[in-house]
């Protein structure tokens, strides 16, 4: 027996091992335990909302640099516009003469103006826009479609879902588009008018802004009402007859014109920035879901592209997010605040300046300084760093 031999022996030493009892040669199963899988999933949950708002923030980063990347581009092919023909490109169109008749809408825009300065290849040589074409720049047929239909990349900012064709039935009530429907392509960006005259149904941008003083916005408009005439330049008579206050830049007068661009047929020439290119805005980021004329009328449409600072950056005016009775809401009436530079990006709205720089604005920037980046000739010096 084994228990009788010496164990010293190499040979014997596994059959003196003492001999394994059932527990120990028992192997542990190689799965998880519930608590253990609950702990992992757990683990992964935090992990999971620790960097979803690092992606998102990524992704909006990305958005944009890409909507920062088309104003630029648009920036440059004003600037090339107006090297080539001496002034920015302009809105065709004459809502008042200087006879003070009413002259001819719905021409083509500035951004239409300004396509064969920008690449936007799928446009190139297929339009007319001679002043004396047969058929109107935005029912020129282009690929197929006419060319109010026709969508543009650099035209869209990726964070606005709102762009690209949509049906410019109003949704909600217009007051002055209950005639329109069909398809029509959209923009993310307008030139400026700057510190423009706009009000129309009463709301007071002074409210708004909780301005108490007296320097800024002292001339009410001819027709009565709140003043949101900053510099108290644009209510002054204007060189059309009869045109006592040039409300929305409806008339070409450029010394009525309180920014770069005019609803009118007027832009300006770079000499006649005298703040500097560099302290002047050029184009700006706009949502067409909040101002029904653009939202009718497109990009292509002079009657839909115009747009001024008037409005503090983002101020909310789209039917499907506010109320749309409210004053100072109304995105078919209150003109001061529907037709002003809005994004969805968060805190701010990019800009291009006429110098061709693109800057992000903060919505909290000093309501005043605003006016001066938007004014081309106020002479009142900016405060704040952009």
């Amino acid at each position: 027996m084994v228990s009788q031999l010496s164990c010293k022996g190499a040979q014997l030493a596994p059959l003196c091992q003492a001999p394994q009892t059932g527990s120990t040669r028992r192997r542990r199963s190689g799965g998880f335990t519930l608590v253990e899988l609950l702990v992992v999933i757990a683990i992964i949950g935090v992990l999971v909302a620790l960097l979803l708002p690092a992606v998102q923030a990524a992704r909006e980063a990305a958005r944009r640099n890409q909507c920062m990347n088309n104003l630029k581009q648009l920036g440059l092919g004003m600037l090339n516009h107006e090297s080539a023909k001496g002034r920015f490109a302009r809105n065709e169109q004459f809502v008042f003469r200087k006879d003070g008749s009413m002259g001819t809408r719905e021409y083509a825009s500035h951004l239409v103006m300004v396509s064969p300065y920008v690449e936007a290849t799928s446009l190139a040589g297929q339009l007319d826009l001679s002043p004396k074409a047969k058929v109107v720049p935005p029912a020129q047929i282009v690929q197929g479609v006419p060319l109010r239909q026709f969508p543009l990349a650099v035209l869209r900012c990726p964070s606005d879902d709102k762009t690209g064709v949509f049906d410019s039935k109003p949704q909600y009530a217009s007051e002055w588009t209950p005639q329109f429907g069909g398809l029509v392509a959209t923009t993310s960006y307008s030139g400026s008018m700057g510190a423009q005259l706009m009000g129309w149904g009463g709301c007071d941008i002074k409210k708004i802004v909780n301005y108490t003083g007296t320097d800024y916005g002292a001339k009410p408009p001819v027709g009565g009402g709140p003043s949101d005439d900053w510099f108290n330049t644009t209510s002054k008579p204007t060189t059309c007859e009869g045109l006592n206050s040039n409300d929305r830049g409806d008339c070409p007068d450029p010394a009525t014109i309180s920014g770069v661009f005019s609803r009118s047929a007027w832009a300006a020439a770079l000499r006649e920035i005298a703040d500097g290119t560099s302290n002047t805005i050029m184009m700006g980021e706009i949502r067409a879901s909040t101002a029904a004329f653009n939202w009718v009328y497109g990009w292509t449409n002079s009657e839909g592209m115009w747009f001024a600072t008037t409005a503090p950056i983002n101020y909310e005016t789209d039917p499907a997010l506010v109320n749309t009775s409210e004053v100072c809401r109304r995105w078919d009436r209150d003109f001061n605040t529907a037709h002003g530079f809005k994004s969805l990006h968060p805190g701010g709205a990019n800009f291009v300046f006429c110098d061709g720089s693109v800057h992000f604005l903060n919505e909290s920037i000093d309501y005043t300084n605003y006016q001066r980046l938007g004014a081309r000739s106020d002479g009142e010096s900016i405060s704040e760093s952009l």
